[in-house]
Parts: C-alpha cells; structure tokens; sequence
C-alpha cells in the first residue's frame, strides 16, 4: 500500500513542478515506470515488507508445551491404576520484555522504510541527472547540425566570390580550378583531418565528461585555424583556399556529430537502465530545457533537511531499535515464569482392604508453576552492553550523516547560484555574438572580413550557446539533488 502511495506521491509531485512544458510529463511518466520497475527499489521494498513481518512473531508469548506420557506397565496407585498423564505448559516472559521485543522489530521496520524511500528519492534524482545530461547532449546535436548548415551556406558565399569576376582564382584558369576541386572532392569524401573532433575544436564541448580532452582538441584547431589564416594572409583572401577550409570545418563537424551521437546512444541505455527496460527502447526527449523553478530559504530548507531527510530518520530509527533491544536484553535477565496443568488418567484396580473406594479410578488434576533461573549472568550483561555500544555507533552515524548533509546544502546552494549567474551570463553573451555574427556575414559577403574571423566569431556563438546549456544542465542537476537531500513535498511520512 505504501509503495502505491509513494508511486502516487512522485508522479503528481513531478507532474506539479513540470506542468507547464512537455519535458515535465514525459519524465514524470519516466520515474513513475522507474518506482514500478527499478530493481533496487523493489530490493528495498521487499526488505521493508519482511521486517514488517517480524514485528509480531517478536511481541507474542512462546509456544505453550503439551506433553504425553503412558505407562507401559499401569501403576499401582491408592487412588487406582495411573496409565498416563498429560501436561500442558504456558512460558510467560518478565513484565515488559515482549514489549521491548515488539518495539526493537517495530524501529527496525521504520528504518527498513527509511532506507527505501532513500532509494527511491535516489532513483529519482538518478534519472533527472541522466535526462538532463540526455538534454545537454541533444543539444549538442542541434548546435552541431545547425552549424553544418550555417557552413554550408557559407561554402556557398566562397564559392560565388571565388567564381565572380574579380575573384582569385579568375585569373589561374579553369585547369586550377578543376584541379581544386578534385581536392576538395577528396576532402568531403570523410577523410580524417583532425583528430579531436569538431565540436571540441569549436568551443571544447564534444564531449560530456572529458574537458582536458576538448581543452587540447581546441588547442589543436586553433593551431590549424591559425596556420590557415597565415596561408589566405599570403596568397590573398577570397580565394579557393577559403572554401577548402570551410570544407575541413565541415568535415570536423560532421565527425563529431557522429562521435556525440554515439554518446547519445550510451546515455539512453544508461537511463533505460534506470527505468528496469530494455536499453534500446525509445526515449523522448525535448527539444528546449528550461530552468526548474526554485526558491531559496536557506533556514526554513535546512530544518526540512534535518527533519525530513531519509537517511537522518533510518539512523534515529535504528538508534531507538537498539535502546529498545538494550531494555529487552535487561529484562531476559529475569526469570521467566511458567504455568500449567498436569492431568493424571487412572483406572480402577479390583477392590480390596486397602483401597479407598472414593477414590479409586479418580483422574487427578494438577495445577504446576515453574520459574527459569537465569544466574549466568555474563551473557545478558554482554547483550546490554552490546545495546549501549550500538546504540551509540548510531547516534554517532547519525552525527556524521548531518554534518555531510550540511557541507552539501550548502555546497548545492553555491553550485545553483553559480548556475544560475552563468546563464544570465551566456545569455548574453550569445545574444552580442549572434548579433556580431549577423554584422560579419554581411561584411564577408561585401569582403569587409576575411573567412577567418568570420569562423571564430562563429566558433564563439557555438560556445556560447553550448555553455548556455550546460549551465541549465547543471542549475537543474543541482535543483534535483536539493530537493533530494531536503525530501521536498514528501508526504510518505503522512501515509505510514
């Protein structure tokens, strides 16, 4: 019934805070498949199904004893011939130990609960991540094609330019030109001209995980944008060399938008993964990512932390499990008590001077009492003592686990404002440089600029845009952790 209710609780949870775009359903679909599915919250799940079921064979009294014995040979007896007995045997613990019982197995339950809804937010916080980071690389994707495009149409420009009257390359005669354009043939035909990967060389962003990598993959094209640019610099601007490098920009590209797809590819599989299907299965992604909404109150969350935060409560739960099984310990240490019947069956014996008419053949009850004698005392003073250490190895667990939560609130708290000052910043910055661009376009198709600036002004509009994303990747991914270290809107507790 809980699991319902947590299922229940994230969906409309997440429906909420993702109700005004189509990224926002299509992921609360996503974790709700996770909760049915997901291999380790069904684990946990099961795990707090069994310790609810030890809370009561612990708070209920032992198996009463029923014994039989006959005689072989009947016994001779005043009050006849006793052929057998039957007994019937009741232990009853000292005052308050079931109870101690009941209440060790009952926080052990809590805890076992505990720990699942921190798997869950786990999960939960897993796939955001991962969806995030699907978006970040779509995104990839998009800049990357739109730049092949934007290449292409300017491949277009060099090439009217070249072939206009005027242009460098008139004056060499058609044998030049043909003899060019056989290279630049051989150039698309995808033949490797740098091994970095254009996107890397185009801002440092090819890959999701690896920024030294794209560090030195722009160190790389900066090398060779620079030597080209020496080269027009010597032979003249304008000219067929100018196409060929928009041809070798292009093929850079086009390697690296095959390279981010395969990261795509892996990333899907990794967030199906999460799902419990098929790592092939389809994945619907949106095409613009939008920030979280999120309001800081730095007081007010850091108490919803302490109070409400999963692995806080199973260490309090476990603490007051092992003060409960401290009492429980002490009082085993005292008998216990025993109560119970013996019934003697007699048949009568022929009468002579000695019997006792009146009785004879009478069967005999027997009300019995029996106490335990629990004098090796060593063991039950081992068990309180065990009680105590763990209790306090708890305590001290739970200490630990706050003081790490409170370095990552705060942590979190500088990442998002990080974040979110780096979008405002990117904005911006992409919005001067698209403008700058649009400026450079026209200059170079009025030969005011050369191929060279033009590609870097490019590059940086790349950058910019890509660096937009990511900083809207990261504020989100940081959004997500908060609200899984603070349980926010988590109403489980009021379902228990």
């Amino acid at each position: 019934m809980i699991y319902r209710y947590v299922c229940l609780l994230v969906v409309v949870l997440l429906t909420t805070n993702y109700s005004q775009i189509k990224a926002q359903d299509s992921i609360a679909v996503y974790v709700q498949q996770a909760l049915k599915n997901n291999p380790k919250i069904r684990a946990d799940f099961a795990a707090y199904e069994a310790s609810m079921q030890r809370v009561v064979p612990a708070g209920s009294l032992p198996d009463p004893e029923l014994g039989f014995s006959f005689y072989l040979k009947s016994m001779e007896q005043v009050n006849g011939k006793e052929i057998g007995t039957l007994s019937l045997m009741q232990m009853f613990p000292w005052f308050g130990t079931l109870k101690a019982a009941k209440s060790e197995m009952s926080w052990m339950a809590k805890a076992s609960y505990e720990k699942f809804r921190e798997s869950s937010f786990e999960v939960i916080y897993n796939i955001q991540s991962q969806w995030y980071k699907l978006n970040s690389i779509q995104a990839q994707l998009a800049n990357i094609r739109e730049n092949i495009k934007l290449l292409k149409s300017l491949e277009e420009i060099a090439l009217y330019k070249y072939k206009s009257p005027g242009g460098k390359g008139r004056a060499s005669g058609s044998s030049s030109y043909s003899s060019v354009s056989s290279t630049t043939v051989q150039v698309s035909s995808g033949t490797p001209l740098s091994t970095g990967g254009g996107m890397a060389g185009m801002g440092g962003t090819s890959s999701v995980s690896s920024p030294s990598s794209s560090a030195m993959t722009a160190n790389q094209s900066g090398s060779m944008a620079s030597s080209m640019s020496s080269s027009s610099m010597s032979s003249g601007s304008g000219g067929m060399s100018d196409v060929l490098r928009i041809q070798i920009e292009r093929a850079e590209l086009e390697n690296s938008l095959e390279t981010t797809q395969s990261q795509f590819t892996a990333a899907v599989a990794a967030f199906n993964a999460l799902l419990g299907r098929p790592y092939a299965s389809t994945v619907s992604v949106p095409d613009t990512l939008l920030q979280k909404p999120f309001i800081a109150n730095d007081a007010a969350a850091w108490e919803a932390v302490v109070t409400q935060n999963p692995m806080l409560a199973m260490w309090k739960a476990e603490s007051a499990s092992y003060e409960a099984k401290g009492e429980m310990a002490k009082k085993m240490g005292y008998p216990m008590i025993g109560i119970g019947l013996e019934y003697m069956i007699n048949v009568k014996k022929p009468e002579d001077m000695n019997s006792m008419n009146n009785m004879n053949g009478m069967d005999m009850i027997m009300p019995m009492v029996k106490f335990t004698l629990p004098i090796y005392r060593k063991k039950y003073k081992a068990q309180v003592k065990d009680s105590k250490l763990m209790k306090q190895s708890a305590e001290l667990q739970y200490q630990n686990t706050q003081n790490e939560l409170e370095a990552s609130f705060v942590a979190i708290n500088l990442r998002i404002a990080d974040a979110s000052r780096k979008i405002a910043l990117y904005e911006k910055q992409r919005q001067l440089t698209e403008t700058t661009f649009q400026l450079m376009l026209r200059e170079f198709a009025a030969s005011s600029v050369s191929l060279t600036d033009v590609l870097q002004v490019q590059r940086e509009l790349l950058n910019y845009s890509l660096k937009q994303v990511d900083s809207v990747v990261e504020y989100n991914t940081a959004v997500a952790e908060f609200e899984k270290i603070i349980a926010k809107d988590d109403l489980i507790t009021t379902n228990k």
